[in-house]
């Protein structure tokens, strides 16, 4: 039985492919609720990241080092490696299930079908926002409410922006300390989705192909950069495509 405290979280019946999604920087596992529910009537068991600082593991402290978030996250997610499964990261949180895909290598254990990653840049080039995580209060979360990183109901409340802010801090923290380290392509598919209003251009997506020994499957999507809020559904559809195995063929990216 899964305890809430757990670092994995099935948040549908876990009958289908097993997909461990990690949300944008700040969030919790309830981001991710309504993409579960369309998953999983397309045969996708969505399995959230359940990280410290945050809904049930608010107590804890959030997380402001990458390497070891990294490692905690390897260890914590093997025992639910017993059958295929994929990773996906939303937004910042593309960079955590990449690290995890490069840590689960390094230690010889089960690889992903898949790497999936939406409304997020190439590791090595992704411009990270270095200076969020000092900000004044009223000026992060006017940040946040204006590039549509926290809804109103959300940076309107100053009682439920005390609750989320440490661990936004914290996860900024750790994305402007991020730096990314040279290694060899993963030997894992990875599917790329994008907003086709998404600000980012279409060949910072393209550069995951340096990620891969395979073929990138790019996808674009009718949305902008916050596709879980714009276009769940469509996205689920696609990546539950991805995941079927209707990719490109080795002529490579679409």
């Amino acid at each position: 039985m899964k305890n809430a405290r757990d670092w994995f979280l099935p948040l549908a019946d876990d009958d289908g492919l097993r997909l461990f999604a990690f949300p944008h920087a700040g969030a919790g596992c309830a981001q991710l609720a309504p993409f579960a529910r369309a998953s999983s009537t397309l045969g996708i068991s969505v399995w959230a990241a359940n990280l410290p600082g945050r809904q049930a593991r608010l107590d804890e402290p959030a997380r402001r080092e990458y390497t070891e978030l990294i490692d905690d996250l390897a260890d914590r997610i093997s025992p639910n490696l017993d059958r295929p499964y994929a990773l996906l990261g939303y937004c910042a949180g593309a960079l955590l299930a990449f690290g995890l895909a490069r840590a689960l290598r390094a230690r010889s254990a089960p690889l992903p079908e898949r790497l999936v990653v939406a409304s997020y840049e190439a590791p090595d080039i992704a411009v990270r926002p270095r200076r969020l995580a000092h900000l004044p209060t009223d000026l992060l979360w006017t940040y946040l409410q204006e590039s549509g990183g926290a809804p109103v109901t959300l940076s309107g409340d100053r009682r439920l922006r005390a609750v989320a802010e440490p661990a936004v801090r914290a996860d900024f923290a750790m994305l402007a300390a991020y730096r990314y380290q040279p290694d060899l392509p993963l030997p894992v598919p990875i599917t790329v989705c994008h907003g086709l209003a998404d600000d980012s251009p279409r060949g910072a997506f393209l550069g995951w192909r340096r990620h891969t020994t395979a073929p990138l499957d790019i996808r674009a999507v009718n949305g902008g950069h916050w596709l879980l809020d714009d276009a769940c559904g469509e996205l689920a559809s696609e990546v539950a495509a991805s995941l079927a195995g209707t990719v490109p063929g080795p002529g490579g990216a679409r």
